[in-house]
């Protein structure tokens, strides 16, 4: 395991001893939010609070059903490979900004998603490990573009 995923894993380790997460019980009405604070990640010197999400069934979940999403929190989806990631916006109410991470934490792609558009399919242009959804606007307003460096 190369430093980025062994930072990776750590980050995954201790949210899940600081009790983040989002569980529910099948009834999502709106925000939900980690019970702990949640991990910080950098991009090009900019802070974010990330929800971590790595299993299958959440990675489905994704943002679905919430209302909004704090001006500078996120959610990263966590892959077991790199390979061409696919996202939809079907049950998700926030215009979202989705970035595609490589391995090495360099984003390859950035795209905007439209709320309640499950027609759409959003695809890296190139294989990517982790996602990062935000609020829709987030990585201009920051000056992140494609090239971008994540930290962990």
């Amino acid at each position: 395991m190369n430093r980025f995923g062994r930072i990776i894993a750590g980050m995954l380790l201790l949210s899940l001893l600081g009790g983040v997460g989002c569980g529910s019980n099948g009834q999502s009405s709106g925000r939900q939010r980690p019970v702990e604070a949640s991990p910080t990640l950098t991009i090009d010197g900019v802070k974010l609070n990330v929800e971590i999400v790595q299993d299958a069934e959440s990675r489905q979940k994704g943002l679905m059903n919430r209302n909004e999403l704090e001006k500078n929190e996120g959610m990263l989806f966590v892959f077991n490979s790199s390979r061409i990631l696919s996202f939809w916006m079907r049950n998700t109410f926030i215009p979202l900004d989705i970035a595609f991470i490589a391995e090495d934490g360099r984003i390859v792609d950035i795209q905007r998603m439209a709320p309640l558009d499950d027609t759409t399919s959003y695809v890296s242009s190139a294989p990517a490990l982790y996602a990062l959804e935000v609020n829709a606007g987030w990585f201009s307003e920051n000056g992140i573009k494609v090239g971008g460096q994540v930290q962990f």
